[in-house]
């Protein structure tokens, strides 16, 4: 690691707001701790700030969306970028965010955003936000926005707070000056902060309409408020038509204004939210906590719960109303003495000390750095490169990638993972890896120049029955990696069945050029030696997905009560697949979930594992069924769809890792077989089939279910036994690997 780090700080602007607030406290707190802090804006008045501090600020214009100025601005950053030998982009705001979310996939620096807010998601909107490697939320329910709307995983948000300084925000400041400049000569000051745009400026509006109504009940009153924005004009007007009404100045409008402390020191009493309540409470000032998202009113220890749960926000509380603004200042200003005032103002203060310390907002910053600075970038060298049908929303090749990352780190705690996806950003996400895309080849080869091994990473990825255009990008990438001097392991792989004579030549000729083949049962090895692949060194291990471990009780219970499945009775599990026949085969299983219904007081429960492919399948059996058939009708994570399938009593399956599911949890199966790796685990693990699908008949599977149902504690029992085993030996597949990398 470095000594001393090159950050930049992009934001929109630099005139008065709570994030502009947060992102120079946030500059300043950095540069004391050893960082070279560089900000990109489009600037404003905290810029004289920057400038006291020796921070460098850059003119870019990231203040909107046009197109033009965002052409320009990414250009520039480019620029900056390169010239400062930046080595971690830190964004704030939206605009910034994508800019440089473009930057760090063609430049590949380490890149982390910082949500201030929630952003309105329609019209497209959502797909130009890039939240970065690694985000910091400055409050919990933004933290759920982010999971919620962009599905990011929890493990890549850190949530921090509006950091104050509490030796800039006092009362004891001296503010003759501002007294002096806005000729200021009322004894009871109000005091409001706000940036004064459209979206921002809701409680100004209610303030000017009830003042003349205030000035009434409060003597020698002034009204003070400060900030700047696209309403600025509109709310000046109203305050001199109400100043002229009263026949003297009560409401004094400042513009925007970098000495916010003063103002803060000066008042009595201080309306705003979120970060400008934070610097008000930091003063031990009584503060009205409301803004254009909700109100909470004059802030005290009943307050406490709803203000820090949206982090002074008032996100998803009541909507301010004049009404409620003017009773709560008349309580505060008129009804409370001196002794009241100072016990909320007190408590505000010791809330700062304890939660909003400027000292833990920059540490909670460094932290997320140095966890991004520490991760593989564009220019890192990896340990490996995993190959595989991953992306695509199949819960079984899904399994399979977690459990071989899992694995591998049993091994070797800090290997360099990428992946080759359909969906690198979702595959980056989920798992914690670098990933690229599948069919960008130019990529591939460029990243294959700094890896040293290649998994052919589980599932049946050999074979033609899907198709050859499959089987030939498998073999391609394989023979690229080898051209390419990395060492290729074929990874715990179902093999074949290969059947055109030119796949077969082909397979034969690639394969046996890799280091090492992994099969996860003996079906594979045998159609190995009818290839004629003998040169590598061949072991049957496990699938990997044994080794994955489920959602707990309580997780499942709600996806049941999501899915409107009652677990007060036996389930049995059934797993489908569109194939040839349908018509057939779909009555023959509504047949049977029926006469399970009937004979055994079950719910059949549908569970798709390629989601949402097999719903159709799915949705189409239950049609068919005279009892209630229920459908797993929601996309679910891995551990969550390992967790569904420990909860049946039975699982009558098609897709295979829904038979591998249920066999590593000893839920009895009976297997439908559509391919022979379907057939080849349930030998395997010494379970039975009702054989193909095309051939089900109804009587033999009613037969099968009767005697697997009877015998299902002992068949439990049986298949605990087998998976200890398949765990040892699916662990083994990770060791061989790490072996290979090391060697």
């Amino acid at each position: 690691m470095k000594d001393r780090y090159n950050i930049l700080l992009t934001l929109m602007g630099l005139e008065i707001g709570g994030a502009e607030t947060h992102v120079v406290e946030l500059a300043i707190g950095l540069k004391r701790q050893g960082f070279n802090i560089i900000i990109a804006s489009n600037g404003g008045v905290y810029e004289k700030e920057l400038l006291e501090n020796d921070i460098k600020h850059y003119h870019v214009p990231l203040q909107n969306k046009n197109v033009k100025n965002m052409i320009n601005a990414y250009y520039a950053l480019k620029k900056i970028i390169r010239y400062e030998n930046i080595d971690l982009v830190h964004a704030h705001a939206r605009i910034p965010a994508f800019i440089c979310g473009l930057l760090h996939k063609k430049m590949g620096f380490p890149f982390i955003t910082t949500a201030h807010w929630v952003f309105n998601t329609a019209w497209g909107l959502k797909y130009i936000t890039n939240w970065g490697q690694q985000t910091i939320s400055v409050s919990e329910d933004i933290k759920k926005y982010l999971i919620k709307n962009y599905k990011m995983d929890e493990k890549n948000i850190k949530v921090t707070i509006n950091g104050i300084d509490t030796e800039k925000f006092s009362p004891n400041i001296d503010v003759d000056d501002i007294i002096k400049e806005f000729e200021l000569t009322g004894k009871n000051h109000i005091v409001y902060v706000s940036r004064l745009d459209s979206d921002r400026s809701e409680v100004a509006f209610q303030l000017v309409e009830i003042v003349p109504a205030l000035s009434e009940k409060i003597q020698d009153l002034e009204v003070i408020i400060v900030g700047n924005g696209n309403v600025f004009n509109q709310l000046k007007r109203k305050a001199d038509a109400v100043n002229k009404k009263l026949g003297r100045r009560v409401i004094v409008m400042t513009g925007g204004r970098t000495d916010i402390n003063k103002f803060v020191a000066l008042s009595n009493l201080f309306i705003g939210v979120s970060r400008s309540a934070l610097e008000a409470m930091a003063a031990s000032k009584p503060v009205i906590v409301a803004g254009n998202e909700g109100y909470i009113g004059i802030f005290d220890e009943t307050k406490l719960f709803d203000a820090i749960d949206s982090n002074f926000t008032c996100r998803g509380l009541k909507m301010p109303h004049s009404n409620d603004l003017k009773r709560d200042i008349l309580t505060v200003m008129t009804e409370m003495d001196d002794t009241q005032r100072s016990k909320i103002g007190s408590f505000g203060k010791k809330i700062i000390e304890e939660r909003y310390s400027i000292n833990k907002m920059v540490q909670d910053n460094i932290e997320v750095y140095m966890n991004t600075l520490s991760k593989p970038s564009e220019n890192m060298k990896y340990d490996v490169m995993i190959s595989g049908y991953y992306g695509f929303k199949n819960s079984g090749d899904d399994a399979l990638l977690r459990a071989i990352i899992d694995n591998l780190r049993i091994f070797k705690q800090d290997i360099k993972i990428t992946v080759l996806s359909m969906n690198p950003r979702e595959t980056q996400r989920v798992y914690g890896v670098d990933a690229i895309n599948r069919i960008n080849i130019f990529k591939i080869w460029w990243t294959m120049k700094k890896t040293r091994l290649l998994i052919n990473g589980g599932g049946s990825l050999i074979q033609d029955i899907t198709s050859t255009k499959s089987l030939l990008y498998y073999l391609a990438v394989i023979r690229l990696a080898k051209k390419m001097g990395l060492k290729v392991m074929v990874y715990a792989n179902g093999f074949g069945p290969v059947n055109r004579q030119r796949n077969r030549e082909l397979t034969k000729q690639i394969i046996n050029q890799v280091d090492v083949i992994t099969l996860r049962e003996e079906v594979s090895k045998k159609e190995l030696e009818q290839l004629g692949i003998t040169i590598p060194p061949i072991h049957v291990t496990a699938d990997p997905a044994v080794t994955l471990s489920a959602a707990t009780e309580e997780v499942i219970d709600n996806v049941f009560r999501k899915e409107g499945i009652d677990i007060s009775v036996p389930l049995v599990g059934f797993s489908v697949r569109t194939w040839e026949g349908d018509e057939k085969y779909s009555e023959v299983i509504a047949r049977t979930a029926d006469y399970m219904i009937e004979q055994y007081g079950v719910h059949p429960v549908f569970i798709p594992m390629h989601y949402p492919r097999d719903l159709h399948i799915t949705h189409n059996i239950i049609s068919k069924m005279k009892g209630k058939g229920y459908a797993i009708n929601n996309k679910y994570s891995v551990d969550e769809t390992l967790g569904i399938i420990k909860r049946m009593d039975m699982l009558i399956g098609m897709r295979l890792h829904a038979l591998i599911y249920a066999a590593s949890f000893g839920v009895p199966v009976i297997g439908l077989v559509y391919e022979p790796k379907v057939e080849g685990f349930l030998k395997y693990i010494h379970q039975r089939s009702a054989g193909y699908v095309d051939q089900l008949e109804f009587e033999q599977l009613k037969n099968l279910i009767d005697d697997t149902w009877n015998r299902r504690e002992e068949i439990k029992e049986e298949l605990q036994n087998v998976t200890i085993e398949l765990k040892e030996k699916a662990i083994s597949n990770a060791k061989i690997a790490v072996e290979l990398i090391e060697m």
